[in-house]
């Protein structure tokens, strides 16, 4: 089994403050390696504009073949 790969984004964006005492920061980033890719992350900790942040490639996966434990749409 291969380690997930570190990649790194810049943020461009401080959007909100989450979590039950705002701990939490909602960004914008841009990815340093492909600059047209863009998406929000949530950032624990002190961020600023223009800050690197890491994160593992295996966040940006999304799996292809899920199932949903809703109702919605199942016909009986």
């Amino acid at each position: 089994m291969s380690q997930p790969v570190a990649s790194k984004a810049r943020v461009i964006k401080i959007l909100n403050r989450i979590g039950a005492r705002g701990i939490l920061t909602e960004v914008r980033v841009q990815l340093i390696d492909q600059p047209k890719m863009q998406f929000m992350r949530t950032v624990k900790g002190p961020v600023h504009l223009g800050d690197i942040v890491d994160f593992e490639d295996t966040e940006l996966s999304w799996p292809s073949s899920s199932k949903s434990n809703s109702n919605f749409g199942d016909i009986c």
